[in-house]
Formats: structure tokens, C-alpha cells, sequence
């Protein structure tokens, strides 16, 4: 138990501690042992440390030369603070109290605390080719910890400062996703930007100088949109300028997955419709011109769902099942209802890339997959600063068919109510491989194919594609070398053709280990698919340093480079980009 803390302290990671020997002469020396010398060559360690905050706009000179059609905002979120250094009162031996110091580290990678949130300003009318950067840390209070959905392993800090489980998160930006596609103000109003995780809480910031404004909750928008959590991925249509998503309202015998819209011409949002589930760890989800498409794995939360919402540790209350389906929900955006449901086998994913239609009614998703749960385990803050002590698990892009969707939907609609509802619940956890119970559970196949011979992760593509027939996808891999060596993390950008299911490019660089492409098109040639160039920060782990990298799309060969003034962690979360004409 926690007593008196005075003084917090943000703490910056150490190497391991070495070995003091002593040889036969009497003389001192360092033993580091083979397994140390091994750990010493994954420099990717060093990028699990503590930011430090920067609130001053630096003015940065481009290296190489950008192009000339660049002019906008380039924002990034991620974690923060690992570490925090505090000063306690604690009984001593000899009665009484004296005062000590410990540190208290974040259990997972994903539980950085204080988000890091960056601006870069690229402005070509400026007399010099430069960038502005600006590098902010919210610290509005140190009891503004999120006790939601956002971290897989460490709300008991909220514990720890005191904050009751009921209160509200006030001015945190939240660690996942920063967006500028939210139709929350209108036009002449001052920007905003939007960040979010799997919290159902929103909090908006200003873009010019990214102070936060205000956070509210999405029933806060409408009381239709209850939930305790929603997905940190939600989808913005260009064509009929929608922000659609969904929020998980936790129930005693299984959740409503709570879909709505919003847009300007309703900005009190509209509900869409409720699909009954199983409690499941559902991060991103798909959207076509006519479809939303829920994916729910079977990684469900342990008594009927109720630990999740209430237990400290998100990963400690789900639980995989490979002997349950990967089910399907397909929901029609013109009926505002569940038309078909599918099912296919047992896996789990954090990230759709893509999903699109075909002229035969067909339904076509690209998924990042892996064959278990093993990754979120992985991925622990102490795993990765001690270096990985088994390989990273390969993900592979998969593509599932949904097929004949209208047929289907009129098989759905003629099932009695009680049918659907005991399957859209998914009471019965044999139907999936029990041929017998075909009659009762007469959910199709989704079959799906592998579209990629790589590894994959955090994948974007050109946001004109979304919800089109595309190609290419791009995202963080591994290099031949990291590919074959133990312990190794994501050292690469790659772009994969999905047409050919190869790799066509790779930008891979000695000791540097990149966070997501942001894909920023060029104007003017819509049907170029990958005519434009990725941005992307990297981590440099010999000098320890972090540059910005921007990489012509076609080849991923490098363009420019800015060197950033202070090191930036290693980051599983997202950017956006906002283009100013």
C-alpha cells in the first residue's frame, strides 16, 4: 500500500545492471555475460524510456528536398512516460516512519502514461526549407490517469494517485489515435484535433498549440451512444462526410455493440443499430460504401464480459478460445440493421487495412492476423526492455470473402428471432466445428487467402482507397536480418503488393526502428494509387536520437530526413495528416 507520496519524479531508463568481477591479480573488471552481449545488440530497448517535454516550437532544416505539393500539418500520439520516481513514507526497523524512493514502471507497452503528441508544421512558403515541430506533453494534472479500455495492464496507478474508478478523465489525450476528420466544428471555427483509445471519452485540442479544450464522452453527443468502451479506430466517409463508430455497452449476459454516425449536417450524431455479442478486445473494424463490418475474435472477456469492465488489468480478464469462431457481423448502412453474420476460423487481429465491394455482391476484408492472443502478452514493457526472449509473432494479411451478402441477408431475415439472438450471443461454443448443428447455426464461411509473404503491422494506405478495390498497403516489418536473429522487433518499412502477395520496397537503415507510415497522396492523380510519399518517425538506437523520414511511396526510397531535437519512444500508435492548400 502506497502512504504519503510527497515528490514524483520522472525517471529515464538505464541499461541492465553489469556484473562486478574480480580477477586473480586482484583487479576489477566488468563480466558481461554471452546472454548480455546478446541483449546489448537490441538497441530497440532504448526506445522504451521516457520522453522528455519540449514547449517550445523548434525550427528544424530539412535534409534532401520535399516535395513541392507538400504544405500542411503532420500530427503523431503515443506513449509518454514509463517510469515515475516517487517519494514515500515507510516504516522503519526501528519504529517510526523515514522517507524512501521507488519507481513504479508501466507493465506494457501500451500503457505509457502522459501521451506525447507532435505537431510538425511543413511549410514550403517559408524563405528557407524547413519544418516546425512542436512536442507536447499534456500535463494538466497528475490525476488525470484514464481508467478505461486504453491500458491493457496498468490502471491500478490510477489506485495509486487516489482517483476514484467513477471519475471522468479531464484534459488527457488519449494514447492510441490523433485524427483531424472529426465533423465536430464547423467551417471558420478554429481547428481542432481529436484523440482517442479505447476509452469512450474523446478529447479535442486545439490544433494551433495543441492545449486540450475538452473531453466528453460519446453518449455526452447522444445519450443513444452509451458504452464503456469504443474503438480508438473510427471511420470518416469523404463522400458523405460521416464519423462512424461504436461503443461496447458491457451487459450481464453479453455486450451491445452500439454503432452510430455523426456528421455536420447531424451533429448530434444518428444511431445506427446494436449488434449482441460476446465481450471481446475489438480495436478496429471495417467500412464500405454499403456495409460496417464488426470482426469479433475469440478473445472474450472472462464472466460473461463483467471483468473487463471492472478488472485493473484489461489482459487478465480476456481470455482466448481457439476452439470458437472468428465471426462476422455485417451491418447494411441504408436499413440500419444486421443483415448476415459469418464465421471463419479461430484468430486475432488489431488492424483492418482495408475493406471493399464487388460487382457479384461480394464483400472482400484485409486483415492483419495472427493465429493467437501470444502478441498482447509480447509486447510487456519488461519483455521489451530485456529484449524479446522469444520471436516477435509473425503476423500475415489475410483476405476474407464474404460472399453472395444479399443472399444471405435474405436467409438472416427469415430465421426466427430466437435463433438469431441465441447465435448473435454466441451461447453455444460447439456450433463452430460440429457438423450436426448445421441446422441450428447455419452461419456461411468466410474463406480467406494470404495476400502478403511478409509480416505486417500498423498498416496504412492511400486514404483515397478506403473502402475501394486497392493494392498496395504499407506498415512496419522486419528486414531479412531481424527476420533470422532472436529478439528482434519491426526494424523496417515495407510496402506489400497484394495483387502479386510480395513484398515491392523496403527502407531499412542500420539501428533504426520506425513507428506507423502515415501515407500523404499527391494531388491531382486519384487513380495513381501510390503516387504520393509516407512519413514516419523513427527511433535511432545507437546515438539514441529520432529523426523524422519521408520516403517516396512508389520505391520507399528515402527523400528527407529532419533530425528531431529531443528522442521520441517507440510507438504503437497513429498519425494524420491534414494537406493546407
Amino acid at each position: 500500500m502506497v502512504e504519503n507520496v510527497t515528490t514524483l519524479e520522472l525517471n529515464t531508463y538505464s541499461e541492465p545492471p553489469t556484473i562486478i568481477a574480480e580477477d586473480e591479480d586482484g583487479n576489477t573488471y566488468v563480466e558481461v555475460s554471452s546472454e548480455e552481449m546478446k541483449k546489448l545488440n537490441l538497441l530497440y530497448r532504448k526506445g522504451f524510456s521516457n520522453a522528455v517535454e519540449t514547449l517550445v516550437p523548434a525550427e528544424l532544416k530539412v535534409t534532401g528536398e520535399l516535395p513541392s505539393w507538400l504544405n500542411g500539418e503532420f500530427y503523431t500520439v503515443g506513449p509518454g512516460i514509463y517510469d515515475i520516481k516517487y517519494n514515500r513514507m515507510i516504516e522503519s526497523e526501528g519504529g517510526g516512519y523515514e522517507s524512501a524512493t521507488e519507481t513504479f514502471s508501466m507493465g506494457h507497452w501500451f500503457d505509457g502514461w502522459m501521451e506525447k503528441i507532435i505537431k510538425s508544421n511543413i511549410d514550403q512558403e517559408l524563405p528557407v526549407e524547413n519544418m516546425r515541430r512542436k512536442y507536447v506533453i499534456i500535463m494538466e494534472s497528475l490525476q488525470n490517469i484514464l481508467l478505461h479500455y486504453s491500458r491493457l495492464t496498468q490502471t491500478p496507478i490510477a489506485k495509486f494517485f487516489g482517483q476514484k474508478r467513477t471519475d471522468k478523465p479531464e484534459m488527457e489525450p488519449c494514447s492510441i489515435n490523433i485524427s483531424t476528420n472529426f465533423p465536430f466544428y464547423k467551417s471558420g471555427e478554429k481547428p481542432k484535433i481529436f484523440c482517442q483509445n479505447h476509452a469512450s471519452q474523446v478529447v479535442e485540442l486545439e490544433a494551433y498549440d495543441l492545449s486540450p479544450s475538452r473531453v466528453y464522452s460519446w453518449d455526452d453527443i447522444n445519450p443513444l451512444f452509451r458504452g464503456n468502451h469504443a474503438s480508438p479506430h473510427p471511420h470518416y466517409d469523404e463522400n458523405t462526410g460521416e464519423l462512424i463508430n461504436f461503443n461496447m455497452e458491457i451487459q450481464t449476459l453479453g455486450t451491445k455493440y452500439n454503432f452510430f454516425s455523426i456528421s455536420e449536417n447531424h451533429p448530434s450524431g444518428e444511431f445506427i443499430t446494436s449488434v449482441s455479442a460476446k465481450t471481446s478486445y475489438v480495436h478496429s473494424f471495417a467500412v464500405t460504401p454499403r456495409f460496417i463490418i464488426l470482426v469479433v475474435f475469440p478473445f472474450y472477456g472472462k464472466n460473461a464480459g463483467i471483468n473487463v469492465k471492472w478488472s485493473d488489468s484489461i489482459l487478465d480478464s480476456l481470455s482466448y478460445n481457439p476452439e470458437e469462431p472468428t465471426l462476422f457481423y455485417v451491418i447494411s448502412r441504408v436499413k440500419k440493421q444486421l443483415v448476415a453474420t459469418y464465421k471463419s476460423d479461430p484468430c486475432f487481429a488489431f488492424h483492418h487495412i482495408n475493406a471493399f465491394e464487388d460487382d457479384d455482391d461480394n464483400l472482400y476484408l484485409d486483415i492483419v492476423c495472427y493465429d493467437n492472443t501470444d502478441i498482447c502478452y509480447d509486447l510487456s514493457l519488461d519483455n521489451l526492455r530485456n529484449g524479446l526472449v522469444v520471436g516477435l509473432p509473425l503476423a500475415e494479411v489475410r483476405r476474407f470473402v464474404l460472399q453472395n451478402v444479399q443472399i444471405e441477408s435474405l436467409k438472416f431475415s427469415k430465421m426466427p428471432q430466437a435463433t438469431q439472438l441465441e447465435t448473435l450471443q454466441n451461447t453455444v461454443v460447439s456450433l463452430f466445428r460440429n457438423a450436426s448443428h448445421q441446422s441450428i447455426n447455419p452461419w456461411p464461411i468466410a474463406n480467406y487467402v494470404r495476400c502478403a509473404d511478409s509480416t505486417l503491422e500498423l498498416p496504412r494506405i492511400n486514404p483515397k482507397f478506403h473502402g475501394k478495390r486497392y493494392r498496395y498497403v504499407y506498415g512496419i516489418g522486419l528486414s531479412a536480418k531481424a527476420a533470422t536473429q532472436e529478439g528482434q522487433i519491426w526494424d523496417a518499412l515495407i510496402k506489400c503488393d497484394l495483387d502479386t502477395k510480395e513484398v515491392v520496397a523496403m527502407w531499412v537503415v542500420e539501428n533504426c526502428y520506425p513507428s506507423e507510415p502515415v501515407f500523404i497522396s499527391a494531388p491531382g492523380n486519384d487513380n495513381n494509387e501510390d503516387d504520393g510519399i509516407l512519413l514516419s518517425v523513427i527511433f535511432e538506437g545507437q546515438d539514441i536520437k529520432s529523426f523524422l523520414v519521408v520516403l517516396d511511396a512508389k520505391t520507399l526510397l528515402e527523400i528527407a530526413r529532419v533530425d528531431l531535437p529531443q528522442v521520441i519512444p517507440l510507438s504503437f500508435g497513429h498519425g494524420s495528416f491534414k494537406q493546407i492548400i
